[in-house]
This record gives structure tokens, C-alpha cells and sequence, in this order.
């Protein structure tokens, strides 16, 4: 630990030889999760009813999701919001992934979106919860977290080492040259990070689907990232709500539903196509912590 008990980064550390990995990941939220002024948990975007929580546009994709990761025997690692994976009609849709922490309520770790900062007690409550969630639907002890909206800092580095994490996937890097490579925290913990790329126009793009969900990037850009990459982890992420729910238009029929589940299944089948290898995180870390 740094001074204070903060997490400080260290240099990143060299990938296996060899390694081009995908590792695909599913934020389990609720539905279009947006963050309260004040308040610690999240909303769901109002569509005329108010902003409490709903799960079922997140329920519905994730077993989409699921069908589809079936049918190509893929793993996926799943970040689960403990309240939404409490409300899921059935948990076995999750077997045979990984499963990972998202939070309790979507709360903002940081403060940075909802501008009301947990104090410790507070966010050591969080952690657990969402740790006794999983463990308690799921009957697991997670090794890995993302926080709600990505919003990460050296404190809550600090507490989910604390608390026995092995890795975080919050943060997001440039793939340099085609290449990202996790890289160790002072506390022990490895950071998987999403990927920032450039598209074959120059345009910055991140390894997280929501432009392609949202209409405003077709698969092809994300062929494109596939094919750019040479060497490391590349960390892709979703939402499991953003396939039965768009941000501005609402809920999809299933037809609509039905094509945002197939352009990530041409996502993945072209990583299957350019020959990399797809981990779930957990053994991505394993295998990291083993070449150490």
C-alpha cells in the first residue's frame, strides 16, 4: 500500500508469451441504470412511470445473451449488480460463466456521477453486500470487480483488496500499437482493463458495445478493433439490458432484441474467426498471477 492505505499503480507487467486473448464481459444492471443527484443507488431512465428500479429488460437480455454464448460454447464473466441478480426469475441462465461483482445498487463508488461520496463504512457496506448476494443466489465467492459506471479510485482499490478481490476491470486503456496488457496494483491486484482504440478514420472507440447498441457504430467498427489487435487481453463489455432496451428509443420488440443478440454473436464469432483464445477474467488473472 501507498501512504495512506491508497492503492498506487505499478508498472504494467509483460503479457504471457503468446497471448492474444478476448474476454468478453456482461454488466447485470438494472434496466437503462442512470445515477440520482444525491442519492447512492441508481435509477432506472424514466419511460413515463417514474425512476425506480426495473430488471426485466436486464433479465430478458441476459438470457439472450446467455442462448447465444451456448450455441458458440463461449464463457463469458459476468458483473452482476446484487439487487438485479436477486430479482432474476431463474440464476441458473448464469451457470457455466464467470461471476463477478457489480455493486449492490449501481451505487457511485467515487461520487463522481451522483456527486454524494460514500464514506468508508459506507463502501465497505456496498462491497460486502454485493459479495453476500452473489454468494448467497449464486453460492460463490467472487474474485472479480467493475464498478458501476466505471467510476474507480485508489480508495476503492484500497477497500476491495481489503475485502479479497483479485482484480478490478474498471478502467480503461489504450491499445497501443495493438496491444493492451493488465498491469499489477500495489495491493496485489491485477487491473484487466477495458480497450481505447482508433476506428480506420482516426475516431476514438471503446472495447464497451454501447455505440453499437445505441446505432452509432455498426459491427463492422468492432471487426475492425478485432483485427487491429495483436497481442494481450482485449476486455469487451455490454450490458445485458441494452439488448431487450435502447437508451433512446426504449424497449425493443423482439426482432430488434433478437438483431442487437446477433451483432454481438458476429463480434465474437469474428474473434473465433482471427484465432484468439476467450477467457473468462478469472482465469485470465490466474493465468497472469501464475507468471509471475
Amino acid at each position: 500500500m501507498s501512504a495512506g492505505g491508497l492503492v498506487t499503480l505499478m508498472q504494467p507487467q509483460r503479457a504471457p508469451q503468446g497471448m492474444r486473448v478476448l474476454a468478453f464481459t456482461v454488466d447485470l444492471d438494472r434496466d437503462c441504470n442512470v445515477a440520482v443527484p444525491g442519492e447512492m443507488a441508481a435509477a432506472s431512465r424514466d419511460r413515463g412511470r417514474g425512476v425506480p428500479p426495473r430488471h426485466s429488460a436486464s433479465a430478458e437480455g441476459m438470457e439472450a445473451i446467455a442462448d447465444m454464448l451456448r450455441s458458440l460454447s463461449l464463457p463469458a464473466t459476468v458483473f452482476a449488480e446484487g439487487e438485479t441478480l436477486l430479482s432474476l426469475p431463474d440464476a441458473s441462465v448464469l451457470r457455466g460463466h464467470e461471476l463477478a461483482c457489480h455493486g449492490m445498487g449501481h451505487e457511485d463508488l467515487t461520487g463522481e456521477s451522483s456527486g454524494l461520496v460514500p464514506d468508508d463504512g459506507e463502501l465497505r457496506a456496498i462491497i460486502r453486500r454485493s459479495k453476500e448476494a452473489l454468494s448467497s443466489r449464486c453460492g460463490i465467492v467472487p474474485r472479480g470487480f467493475r464498478a458501476p459506471y466505471l467510476n474507480i479510485d485508489p480508495r476503492v482499490l484500497s477497500h476491495l483488496g481489503e475485502e479479497g478481490f483479485s482484480y478490478d476491470s474498471s478502467m480503461t486503456a489504450a491499445a497501443e500499437e495493438g496491444s493492451v496488457t493488465p498491469w499489477r496494483l500495489d495491493n496485489g491486484m491485477l487491473e484487466i482493463p477495458l480497450a481505447r482504440d482508433r476506428d480506420a478514420e482516426g475516431r476514438i472507440m471503446d472495447s464497451y458495445l454501447w455505440a453499437m447498441h445505441e446505432g452509432r457504430r455498426p459491427v463492422e467498427d468492432y471487426f475492425g478493433m478485432l483485427e487491429r489487435f495483436r497481442a494481450g487481453a482485449l476486455v469487451m463489455a455490454t450490458h445485458s439490458w441494452h439488448v431487450a432496451e435502447g437508451v433512446r428509443d426504449g424497449r425493443r420488440g423482439k426482432a430488434e432484441a433478437a438483431a442487437q443478440t446477433e451483432a454481438l454473436a458476429q463480434v465474437l464469432g469474428r474473434a473465433k474467426d482471427l484465432g484468439f483464445e476467450v477467457l473468462t477474467l478469472e482465469e485470465l488473472e490466474r493465468r497472469f498471477s501464475a507468471d509471475r
